[in-house]
């Protein structure tokens, strides 16, 4: 029977298991975050929703998303905002057999997002506008001339 000392096995074939042991793990690790992201929202991107005199501004960082990943809607006061972020090749090529040595790091999140707010005003739909530009997706739904008054109302007792 062979003695399978691990200080008999030289260092570099350690090293290089080792390597391929965390190279697995970490692949698992990021398939587990997308199949929970696609669940449970994991990943969702900064919102940014501002009341203005005139109008209701939403923002949103998404770096890396396409605006053939994204849909915009307004249905009975509510609107929603869904995306999908994709993962690029590592490599940034297209040869599938090839990975990467190591990963040193992995925190980008990738996978679908669904965000929703409900707004208390009423919209006018003729001037709603949505722009993404530099990563950033900013909406405008201005206000009905009707909305954003404040009335006072009295108490009888």
């Amino acid at each position: 029977m062979a003695n399978t000392n691990p200080l008999q096995i030289p260092s570099n074939i350690l090293v290089e298991q080792l390597r391929d042991q965390m190279r697995r793990m970490l692949v698992r690790l990021d398939e587990i975050r997308q199949q929970t992201s696609d669940v449970s929202g994991v990943w969702m991107p900064a919102v940014d929703v501002l009341e203005m005199d005139e109008a209701i501004l939403v923002r949103i960082e998404l770096p890396g998303v396409g605006q053939e990943h994204l849909r915009v809607t307004v249905i009975d006061n509510t609107l929603k905002i869904e995306g999908r972020k994709e993962r690029d090749n590592p490599t940034g090529r297209l040869d599938l057999e090839e990975r990467p040595i190591r990963f040193l790091c992995l925190e980008r999140s990738y996978g679908s997002f669904s965000f929703t707010v409900t707004l208390h005003w009423q919209i006018d739909p003729v001037g709603v506008a949505a722009r993404l530009t530099d990563g950033v997706l900013r909406i405008q739904l201005p206000k009905t001339s009707t909305s954003g008054r404040e009335i006072t109302i009295p108490i009888t007792e």
